[in-house]
């Protein structure tokens, strides 16, 4: 017999079974957590848990301070507690291996941290939905994984993982959730022969990661592929270096990387509404997107960009709304006519700005125009384009003989400027006065 006072300082047993609200050994009486301390497995261990179950009556969960097993908390451990849960957590395991025998019926299982856990084996297994492993030395996905045919949320987060082999998920056709975020995984390597049953992954979470290169048609074999998270890792370039279509994918995660090219004009993703780029490297906006006919909304915010050409945007049809803040734009200019009939909102703060040029531009929804914290020395002529646009130019060096012209439009609440009660509220060298409370704020 080996008493393990390592092995799991605090197990907890999610169980669902009638009970009352707690157990006779539960330290606090209203607590639906159980607190049994030390289970000696060798000995009345079983019985002790099988009595504190016995006497609930609603679903709660079990603490075990101190586990005494004949060798192991996994293998033929997991075998004598499955009939008392479905869940089981490890909030620290200690031993190198984590065994999962053939025929255990428990579904979800996690281990918090498992600091020396190198190697997880599975037997054939027809219950397991969900496995978590946290914290560990696993440099792979477990190689017996198409063992777990049920499963479908795999979890393995701050281990030793360098690279994922994409091979190793198409034998678990019920997968949906994969994520593998805060490794050091530095390769993707495809999967090479289709899959017998379709893969079902809608999501991949790989962020805090050491990608350098993201290839969208490595997940061909993924049909229903929604969510992809590469946020946080050192990509300097995305593109589908085949032309591939995922249906059903809604959201791209890439902010956060050193994106200095975007070339996807293989990529289809017909579902796709949100497209944030932002604190990546790109210099310009990327002019080949591919199809996405559904994008409502693109933000590339804290980028090197310096020039914005609108034209740029007419691919995307239904786009209502762009923010590109926090760059190093100093022109913005149209070099062809372009047409968006959804488009209302354009934000450019804090960047250098010095002229605007909409020529060209048709926008009959546009409501709002932010071009705060710029360069412009004139409000730029977009009011007169726009006729039902708000705009702002609030901290921008405007000269006060221009704002003088567009009284009347900040007075309608049109324009909005920078404004003070007296001249020494403002930052500027001068001030013309609005009304009795109010001045604009400008340069003489």
């Amino acid at each position: 017999m080996a008493v393990l006072w390592s092995t799991v300082l605090m197990l907890w047993i999610l169980c669902q079974i009638a009970t009352r609200p707690c157990c006779a050994q539960c330290k606090d009486p209203n607590s639906f957590f159980c607190d049994i301390g030390v289970v000696n497995m060798t000995s009345d261990g079983g019985a002790k848990i099988r009595n504190a179950i016995d006497s609930q009556d609603y679903m709660y969960t079990i603490g075990i301070e101190k586990l005494i097993v004949s060798s192991s908390a996994s293998g033929p451990f997991l075998q004598r507690i499955a009939p008392f849960t479905e869940a089981i957590i490890y909030l620290i395991y200690r031993d190198p291996v984590f065994q999962v025998p053939a025929g255990n019926t428990i579904a979800d299982i996690e281990i918090g941290n498992g600091a020396n856990l190198r190697s997880v084996v599975a037997g054939t297994n027809n219950h397991l939905k969900r496995l978590q492993l946290e914290n560990c030395l696993l440099d792979r996905v477990p190689p017996t994984l198409s063992q777990m045919i049920e499963l479908e949320e795999l979890i393995i987060e701050r281990c030793a993982m360098t690279a994922l082999r994409l091979d190793v998920l198409a034998n678990n056709p019920k997968l949906n959730i994969l994520s593998l975020a805060s490794n050091q995984i530095r390769q993707l390597f495809p999967i090479t022969s289709p899959p017998k049953q379709g893969l079902t992954l809608a999501t991949i979470d790989l962020s805090n990661n050491q990608l350098e290169r993201l290839d969208m048609s490595i997940f061909v074999h993924m049909p229903d592929l929604e969510r992809l998270n590469v946020k946080a890792n050192r990509i300097v370039r995305i593109e589908a270096t085949a032309p591939v279509t995922y249906a059903s994918f809604k959201r791209l995660d890439v902010i956060s990387n050193k994106i200095a090219v975007l070339d996807t004009r293989n990529l289809t993703l017909p579902s796709l509404t949100s497209f944030f780029v932002d604190d990546n490297a790109l210099t310009e906006i990327p002019p080949r997107w591919g199809s996405l006919p559904k994008l409502l909304y693109l933000g590339i915010d804290r980028n090197n960009l310096k020039q914005i050409d609108m034209s740029v945007f007419g691919q995307f049809p239904n786009l209502t709304e762009i923010y590109i803040n926090e760059n190093k734009v100093q022109t913005i200019r149209t070099s062809s006519p372009i047409t968006l009939p959804k488009f209302d909102t354009i934000v450019f703060e804090n960047n250098q700005i010095t002229s605007v040029n909409f020529t060209g531009c048709n926008f009959p929804a546009l409501d709002f125009i932010s071009l705060m914290n710029n360069q412009l020395k004139a409000v730029p002529p977009l009011l007169q384009r726009f006729p039902k646009t708000r705009m702002s130019v609030e901290w921008n060096p405007i000269k006060c003989s221009n704002i003088v012209t567009f009284k009347a439009k900040i007075n309608e609440n049109r324009l909005y400027v920078s404004t003070g009660t007296t001249q020494s509220g403002c930052s500027t060298t001068s001030s013309i006065v609005l009304d009795q409370e109010k001045s604009a704020c400008c340069e003489a």
